[in-house]
C-alpha cells in the first residue's frame, strides 16, 4: 500500500485523544516504518517568533503572514523542527523530496528564507513530528483508525489549520457526524 505523499484522517473511534480530529500528511512510508506531519494543531508560537529565537541576522524588511503559526506536528521529535514546502530550486541543505512538488526540510537554511522573496510558495512549521514501526500503520488503517486521502497542495497549504479535518471529511463528500467507530470486513 502506498503511504507516502498521502493524508491520515483520524476517524471517530481514534482511542488517543492527541490524535481525535486530527489530519497528517504522511512525508514517508517504508520497510522500517512512517514518518508524518500532524496539520491541525498548533503551539503558541509563530513563525516569526521562532524565527527571532534562532537569531538570524535580518538585513531586510522581512514580510510575514500574521497567521502563520508553528504547528505541533507530532509527539516524537517535539524540539526539532520539520518545514514542508513547495518545490525550491535549489533545495536546502537537509531537504528531501515527498513527492513532485513537496518537501520536507529540517535543516534551518529554510527559515532564513521565510519573509524574503526567496521562500518557497506555500510552506508550514511545524515541531515534533508522528511516526509508526513497520506494519504499525497499516494495523492502524485495517482497525479503522485512520482514513487514507489522495494528497492535495490545497488541503495542505490552503485551508487554515483548525478546518483541514473538517474539509478533508468533506472532500470524501460527507459530514464527520455521519461516519461511524465501526469498521466493517467482508
Amino acid at each position: 500500500m502506498k503511504l507516502q505523499d498521502r493524508f491520515l484522517l483520524a476517524m471517530p473511534g481514534m482511542d488517543d485523544p492527541f490524535f481525535k480530529n486530527a489530519l497528517i500528511y504522511l512525508c514517508e512510508h517504508n520497510e522500517q516504518g512512517s514518518m508524518g506531519i500532524m496539520l491541525t494543531r498548533t503551539t503558541e508560537l509563530s513563525v516569526a517568533e521562532i524565527i527571532a529565537k534562532m537569531n538570524f541576522l535580518i538585513a531586510d524588511q522581512r514580510h510575514y503572514q500574521q497567521d502563520d503559526v508553528v504547528l505541533i506536528g507530532g509527539p516524537v521529535s517535539v524540539e526539532r523542527g520539520f518545514i514542508l514546502h513547495t518545490k525550491c530550486v535549489p533545495p536546502f541543505q537537509h531537504s528531501v523530496a515527498v513527492s513532485d512538488q513537496i518537501w520536507l526540510t529540517t535543516s534551518a537554511d529554510v527559515l532564513q528564507t521565510i519573509g524574503r522573496p526567496d521562500e518557497p510558495e506555500k510552506y508550514l512549521v511545524a515541531l515534533g513530528c508522528c511516526t509508526w514501526r513497520s506494519g504499525q500503520l497499516e494495523q492502524e488503517i485495517a482497525d479503522n483508525a485512520w482514513l487514507v486521502l489522495e494528497p492535495s497542495e490545497h488541503l495542505l497549504f490552503d485551508v487554515p489549520h483548525d478546518r483541514r479535518w473538517l474539509e478533508a471529511n468533506r472532500s470524501l463528500g460527507f459530514e464527520p457526524t455521519h461516519l461511524t467507530a465501526l469498521a466493517g470486513h467482508a
